[in-house]
């Protein structure tokens, strides 16, 4: 089948039966073609800063969420024995004054 073509056409005709079996025509090698990128380009610093910083994100969100999640934790400890105590204090005021109002109230002898 090769035979029968001049010398140049010899090397495209595997690209053309490759094209008529679905294949694309332009095929990436593995070590032959380019990098679409260019890889020996140097990032910028900008991106070097942020390379630097994203290092410490993980864990200072880690500890950021702790102290955030203890701070509610202590303050609504602190709201509730708070509330305990104005409820104690105000029990006992009332209890005091129902005593006071029996007194008042009881028939003398």
């Amino acid at each position: 089948m090769f035979s029968r073509l001049p010398p140049t056409s010899r090397l495209q005709a595997p690209s053309a039966h490759f094209l008529s079996m679905g294949f694309p025509a332009s095929r990436r090698h593995f070590s032959s073609s380019k990098l679409r990128f260019n890889a020996s380009q140097s990032p910028n610093a900008y991106k070097e800063g942020m390379g630097r910083y994203k290092l410490l994100a993980s864990p200072f969100a880690k500890v950021f969420l702790g102290a955030i999640f203890t701070y509610q934790v202590i303050h609504w400890t602190w709201l509730k024995l708070e509330m305990d105590e104005s409820k104690y204090e105000k029990n006992r005021e009332v209890a005091s004054l129902e005593k006071e109002a029996k007194e008042l109230t009881a028939p003398k002898k």
